[in-house]
């Protein structure tokens, strides 16, 4: 039975006393503002320290013989950072640039105070809460990134800064340290047209934005505290964060809000009727809503204040108790656009029909536009999503270019191999990877793994000649029998909590709709004799302690299933014994406690099995994967064979992914409803819905205006992918033709061109999945890339009722 221990990656610290360990306190560089010289000097120190180990790594790869080529140009990217650093670092010593250095202290200030916050969140006495330190790789990503964050004329806008670091190691906090910096400079530098929408955070699955929406909205919190007791803060706008995310998730309009806030008041069990999004205050994480209907408004973190629906901390202790600085109902964000907007990438599809949309990206307001983009587990903008997503985002680039300058692009992953393509397919940018790797495969300047090579234990199982569920059954049993055989054997070696939730891993969810059946009668049916046997309390596993976590879920389930997740076995007998669980597991999920997971079967990709079994032995407990292989696939088999090497290498078998957003394929899809999109923002006469009419290529002005909007268009085509650029200025010019002859067609007969119907009989531009008559067919999601099938089994002999074509 082969084994294999990952070690654990370990950042890299600084001896304690020293200038460099100093920097990486934020309560020392909030004061950067007040006493500039001796931050600047511990700053200084810290990159004196990276740069004399890129010289080192620099001198090495000279000495290379064969390879040198290939090991200085390794090193020349340490280089650069270390340029990137000291660029920042001049900047915040600029005598004529006190507004950034009181930009950064505050940004510095609010980061403290949730840190602190999250540490007295996890039971920490206020007074025992040590001091907030950044990691040194979250610092260094903060210095390398600034200048080209806070100039828009840099010679780096341009550039994607792409975190890669392993999961679990901070990049979330490193990306909300620069955007705070970003928000405060705008606050500072522009006044009241500072605000508004300043940072757009992206995700790509409902799962992943709505943990991440907690985290980012405790920041935000952290800002508005700033507002009301930091001298420096007080009169700037309000701070804010929206959710974007789409109407089966949270309301549409404030009608939608109000209905939905009666339901659940009505609701027996309110935490299963929250479409809200918020689960607990982000702030203080007290419960918004009870377990058990109550008759009492003030039990619920839900209020009616007008025509609004109000979010507020229901301790009235909590700084929120009043309001809390969240939004997630469409219209109200349109209206009043958020600070820091968190949205799913397949949302922005919307700016097809949604022309009120656009004042997210700032367009009809009197606010600056977004100034930075984060794109979170850019690794799953692959495939058809991420060639669907680049089509949109080339636009999206290109509105928020109006005011002349472009948004800078942040990213972040855990695994990724040829960025360099991917980004350029996405964004037609060059991409810089962050940390900048060493010679040596496993170490940076920033990190290195741990000296006693302890980490997450990987098992592999192949058993021959057995079914499949018979082998599901044979591994699931120890697993469950674990914590009982701890507590006998080794009462010392881990809590009784560490492996009392087994995550089952599934690749498919016929699979995992197999194994729950499996999970409750036979395994039980098993647990018996043995404990018999071998002398262990019997453990069973409770029908109603098995949580399934897949698509299948609703989005007001989720919140729900993440808390049932963050029960602890040794302080309620509620804990979840068994989770079963689809791909959606694999990013996002971050519960300290889960040690134990099975694999069933190797999943398509390695990032796919890093990122999943990355979801296990996040806290103190090791973590241990077990992987169940099925000995009839050959795939699976070449995995169990060579095991060990390729845990050895893990990341190294990474796959590079794919984006081919100027296909023939993917223009036919996406290239229609991306060019609605770029004119009804671009232009106010087209905005509304009746106005598709107004389009005619033989007005001098709107072909002289359309001409330069299309140029600028292709422009980003021909960075992205030069070879299809010539044929997609075809396509598109092909569809401008088609759209000026249906609306010169329509104003002949003196009746409008709606973009959408709104009744059957109306002409419209576009039409959508399943829709009769002529025009474009567009997606209303970026996951809507195929029409439906309904598909009906029929027996051999079977009778067949011929009916009408739904369609």
């Amino acid at each position: 039975m082969p084994a294999f221990v990952v070690p654990a990656v370990e950042t890299t610290g600084f001896d304690e006393g020293t200038a460099e360990a100093e920097a990486l306190e934020l309560g020392h560089l909030q004061q950067i503002d007040k006493d500039p010289e001796a931050v600047l000097r511990s700053l200084d120190a810290f990159l004196e320290a990276f740069a004399g180990w890129a010289s080192r790594q620099m001198e090495r790869a000279e000495a290379f013989s064969d390879d040198r080529a290939v090991a200085v140009r390794i090193a020349e990217r340490s280089q650069d950072a270390v340029d990137r650093m000291r660029e920042g670092i001049d900047l915040l010593r600029a005598p004529g640039r006190q507004d950034l250095r009181t930009a950064f202290s505050l940004g510095m200030a609010a980061m403290r105070l949730q840190m602190r916050q999250a540490s007295i969140n996890r039971g920490k006495p206020e007074e025992q809460v040590p001091e907030p330190r950044w990691r040194p790789f979250q610092l260094g990503f903060l210095l390398v990134s600034l200048a080209s964050t806070v100039d828009e004329g840099h010679k780096d806008r341009d550039l994607v800064d792409l975190i890669w670091f392993p999961t679990g190691g901070g990049k979330t906090e490193a990306y909300l340290g620069l955007a705070a910096i970003e928000v405060f400079r705008r606050r500072l530098a522009h006044g009241t047209a500072g605000g508004g929408t300043a940072v757009i955070t992206r995700y790509t699955l409902r799962l992943l934005t709505s943990q991440q929406f907690q985290r980012a909205a405790a920041l935000v919190c952290a800002m508005e505290r700033l507002r009301a007791t930091d001298d420096r803060a007080k009169g700037m706008a309000p701070f804010s964060i929206g959710l974007w995310v789409g109407n089966e998730v949270t309301p549409g309009t404030r009608v939608d809000a109000r209905e939905a806030l009666k339901r659940l008041q009505k609701a027996a069990r309110p935490e299963e009727a929250n479409e809200f999004q918020v689960e607990s205050c982000p702030w203080c994480l007290t419960p918004l809503v009870p377990r058990l209907r109550s008759d009492k408004p003030e039990d619920y973190g839900m209020r009616l204040d007008g025509v609004d629906v109000v979010l507020h901390c229901v301790d009235a202790s909590c700084d929120f108790a009043g309001e809390l600085p969240l939004a997630v109902v469409d219209e109200v964000l349109y209206k009043e656009p958020p600070t820091i907007l968190l949205a799913t990438v397949d949302k922005f599809a919307r700016l097809q029909f949604k022309p009120e949309a656009g004042r997210l990206l700032g367009l009809g307001t009197t606010f600056r536009q977004p100034s930075m983009i984060i794109q979170d587990e850019l690794h799953l903008l692959s495939g058809p999503l991420g060639t669907t997503v680049a089509v949109f985002d080339a636009v999206i680039q290109l509105l928020l270019s109006r005011s002349g300058s472009s948004p800078k692009v942040v990213a972040s992953t855990a695994t990724i191999r040829a960025s360099e393509e991917q980004v350029e397919g996405l964004y037609g940018r060059e991409v810089a990877l962050y940390p900048p790797s060493g010679l040596d495969d496993d170490r940076t300047f920033f990190s290195r793994p741990v000296e006693n090579g302890e980490g997450r234990l990987y098992v592999g199982l192949m058993p021959q000649s057995v079914s499949q569920p018979s082998a599901v059954i044979a591994a699931v049993t120890p697993m469950v029998e674990m914590p009982e055989a701890l507590t006998a054997r080794a009462p010392s070696a881990a809590s009784r909590d560490a492996y009392w939730t087994l995550v089952m891993y599934h690749n498919s969810l016929r699979e995992l709709g197999r194994t729950g059946t499996l999970i409750v009668d036979d395994v039980n049916g098993r647990l018996e004799p043995r404990a018999e046997r071998l002398g262990f309390p019997l453990r069973p596993v409770r029908a109603g302690k098995v949580l399934e976590l897949t698509s299948r879920r609703g989005a007001e389930e989720l919140p729900n299933d993440l808390r049932a997740l963050r029960v602890r076995a040794d302080e309620s007998p509620e804990a979840v014994d068994v989770v079963l669980s689809s791909n959606m597991l694999s990013v996002g999920i971050d519960i300290p406690r889960l040690a134990l997971m099975l694999m069933v079967g190797q999943p398509k990709t390695t990032a796919e099995y890093i990122q999943a079994t990355s979801r296990v032995g996040r806290g103190d407990t090791k973590g241990v994967v077990v992987t169940l292989f099925r000995s009839g696939r050959a795939r699976d088999r070449s995995h169990f064979e060579t095991f060990r090497g390729y845990h050895e290498a893990l990341y190294r078998s990474v796959e590079p992914t794919s984006v081919t957003p100027w296909s023939l394929a993917s223009r036919e899809r996406s290239l229609a409803g991306a060019l609605v999109a770029l004119l009804r923002q671009s232009f106010t006469a087209f905005a509304p819905n009746e106005a598709a009419g107004r389009f005619d290529l033989g007005d001098d002005r709107i072909r002289e205006a359309v001409d330069r909007l299309v140029e600028r268009f292709l422009g980003y085509v021909t960075r992205a992918d030069g070879l299809e650029a010539p044929e997609t200025r075809s396509a598109v010019w092909s569809l401008l033709r088609d759209w000026d002859r249906r609306a010169g067609q329509a104003r002949e007969s003196g009746e409008p061109l709606y973009y959408q119907r709104t009744k059957k009989d109306q002409a419209a531009l576009l039409k959508k999945f399943g829709q009769p008559g002529e025009g474009w067919l567009v997606a209303d999601s970026m996951r809507s890339v195929e029409p439906n099938v309904a598909v009906e089994g029929q027996e051999p002999q079977e009778e067949v009722h011929h009916g009408e074509d739904q369609a």
